[in-house]
């Protein structure tokens, strides 16, 4: 099921189905901007961006071939999501690598320690900030965000009336979410004091 407007997206797909591999490049230098600010301004380097949009781009070509791609938005949007998955998985591997290796007492002074244990925190409240929050907002927020569920998908899987329901929920849990974490934030900030 393709519904998106583009031509040129279109066009992209027919030629992935006709094994043109010429495309890949071609998709590559249209959604290299994009992709890499997204990785850049979300701490990872230029050869962490070049790997995720390869991926990305892989995924694609994949989801074409195996006729799974069911593409109801935009094919940039559709991709940047896929690159935003690729790199939380990744960040999530370093976390788990780096903890491994950060023993339980003071970092060292390396920055990249003191970075991953910011993240580790961060994501710590995170998901603190996930447990304090009504149940359907919680499970509308992690469908949405982990599992790339549409609002379409979302308003049947919780029972919403349509989908303008789902998106006003799914902004005023977001909204509780982030004051829960600005809450957590000045608190810590509190104790520091």
């Amino acid at each position: 099921m393709l519904k998106f407007s583009g031509s040129r997206e279109k066009e992209y797909i027919q030629r992935i189905k006709t094994d043109d591999r010429t495309v890949l490049g071609e998709l590559f230098i249209e959604y290299q901007r994009m992709i890499y600010g997204y990785i850049l301004k979300n701490g990872g380097n230029k050869n962490d961006a070049e790997d995720v949009l390869q991926e990305t781009i892989i995924v694609l070509w994949q989801k074409v071939n195996s006729d799974s791609l069911q593409l109801t938005v935009k094919l940039g949007t559709y991709l940047m999501a896929i690159a935003k998955n690729k790199w939380m998985a990744e960040l999530r591997k370093r976390n788990r690598i780096v903890s491994q290796e950060i023993p339980d007492h003071i970092p060292d002074g390396n920055p990249n320690s003191l970075e991953s244990l910011l993240s580790k925190e961060k994501i710590e409240s995170v998901r603190m900030a996930l447990e304090m929050l009504q149940p359907i907002c919680k499970k509308l927020l992690l469908l949405y965000y982990f599992e790339e569920k549409s609002m379409k998908e979302i308003s049947k899987i919780l029972n919403l009336a349509n989908t303008d329901v789902a998106k006003s929920k799914k902004y005023q849990c977001k909204k509780n979410l982030e004051e829960i974490l600005e809450d957590h934030l000045n608190e810590s900030e509190g104790d520091i004091e």
